[in-house]
């Protein structure tokens, strides 16, 4: 199908798979919410315009209105406008494109713009709860997600944000991301367990950063094994070379190299020291780095600047296991020779480019990696929605549900803490794309 815009009514049910055998709705302890807008006139309907633009997202005496018992309310908050317009467009894309193959009459979708800021996520929250919704999808920053919870929680609405920061998380907010530290849990115990058991780590100066050394040091420690070799960098291409420089000990095996080449020259003429000497030629250093593998956080053109260095300082990718995050899920990096049978974390790709083919035969242009968490949320919702009793269909025992669910980016489940525990594959980047070289887990 290659129309630009689709209709948020009238749609009907797409089954979206639970893990597990079937579920026992229960009943929410708190009582229900109060109504707060019955006055409102009826919502006719939701076209989402084509374009990939600035979207004119509907009034809210358009979007809200009177609806009968069995209709179900999803409010979108996302960044329309402003910072992070593109991607919030991407999102809502996708989320019209799961409501499409849900398929389910009952469902509506209220897109609010949260103008990318915590003050416009404040706004559309108090929408959201004056449109009597039933829960929240959205939004993506964390500044956002914490300017808006407090005024959903005190009307019981659940929200499914997007963010990766664990510190919005909880007490009815629930993120749907990609958490670093688990990415990077499973590549590094993957590695451990093929024996390339001595770790080091190139990290970036930054908040993620941050949250990917929290993950590795835990990560290395659960394993067994060892940490040796660590350096911190600021994310400027001038400032790369010193960080790998010293992750590499280039200088000490250099110094080894060179005392080396001295000595046999000092022989004379000595076959033996000759045919070493001609050896050398093809070298720069003596001995290898201090380490198995090396994980590298980074992405895009930051990434294509820092990777080759690493053989550049003689840290060999046929010796050094390199890895990654799932920064690394980029199709481009399939041409990086650097790169080339390194591993990382990520989800089944056949399942993400099946999404991708899909999103781009609809809407003409291919999404940001991560649109697939506004299609999983939206998928999701679909699903709950199912649940014969209304008041649990969102409720913290349905959403924590220890069996999980399962979406394009594999299984995973809600944890007490709000945060999301995933399954991963771990795929290894070829010539011809990535390939699984551990399958992901089919269920908890």
């Amino acid at each position: 199908m290659n129309t630009r815009f689709i209709k948020i009514l009238s749609l009907s049910l797409l089954v979206f798979a639970w893990l597990g055998a079937c579920f026992t709705p229960t009943t929410m302890e708190r009582p229900e919410r109060e109504r707060l807008a019955s006055s409102r006139s009826p919502l006719r309907g939701t076209v989402l315009p084509p374009g990939t633009g600035q979207r004119e997202v509907p009034s809210l005496s358009d979007l809200f209105g009177r609806f009968h018992e069995e209709e179900i309310r999803i409010a979108l908050l996302l960044p329309l406008s402003g910072p992070g317009e593109s991607l919030g467009n991407a999102f809502l894309d996708a989320a019209a494109m799961a409501l499409f193959e849900a398929y389910d009459p009952r469902l509506h979708l209220f897109p609010l713009d949260t103008g990318g800021t915590p003050e416009g996520a404040r706004r559309a929250a108090l929408s959201a709860v004056a449109g009597e919704v039933d829960i929240v999808i959205g939004p993506l920053f964390a500044d956002s997600i914490r300017a808006a919870a407090p005024i959903l929680r005190e009307e019981d609405i659940k929200m499914i944000g997007f963010s990766n920061n664990p510190d919005v998380a909880g007490d009815g907010v629930y993120l749907l991301s990609f958490m670093p530290e688990q990415e990077v849990k499973r590549v590094i115990q993957f590695a451990s367990d093929q024996d390339y058991g001595q770790f080091a780590a190139l990290i970036p100066d930054s908040l993620y950063g941050a949250a990917v050394l929290e993950g590795f040091s835990e990560a290395v420690y659960l394993a067994g094994r060892e940490i040796t070799g660590l350096e911190i960098y600021t994310r400027n291409t001038q400032s790369f070379l010193e960080p790998v420089r010293r992750l590499a000990n280039y200088d000490v095996r250099r110094d080894a190299y060179l005392e080396e080449e001295t000595f046999l020259k000092n022989l004379g003429d000595d076959d033996f020291a000759a045919e070493i000497l001609k050896n050398l030629e093809t070298m720069e250093t003596l001995g290898s780095p201090p380490f198995t593998s090396v994980i590298v956080p980074e992405s895009g053109q930051f990434l294509r600047s820092l990777i080759p260095l690493l053989p550049f300082f003689e840290i060999d990718p046929l010796e050094v296991k390199f890895l990654g995050t799932g920064l690394w899920y980029d199709p481009t990096l399939a041409g990086e020779p650097t790169l080339e049978g390194a591993w990382f974390a990520g989800p089944d790709p056949e399942k993400v480019e099946g999404f991708m083919a899909r999103f781009q035969s609809l809407y003409g242009y291919r999404p940001p990696r991560i649109a697939t968490l506004s299609f999983d949320a939206v998928s999701l919702v679909a699903s709950l929605s199912r649940i014969e009793i209304r008041r649990a269909r969102f409720s913290d025992r349905t959403l924590r549900n220890a069996n999980g669910f399962s979406g394009i980016d594999g299984i995973f489940r809600f944890q007490a803490d709000g945060t999301t525990e995933r399954g991963f594959a771990i795929l290894e980047i070829r010539k011809d794309g990535f390939h699984i070289v551990s399958p992901p887990p089919d269920h908890f």
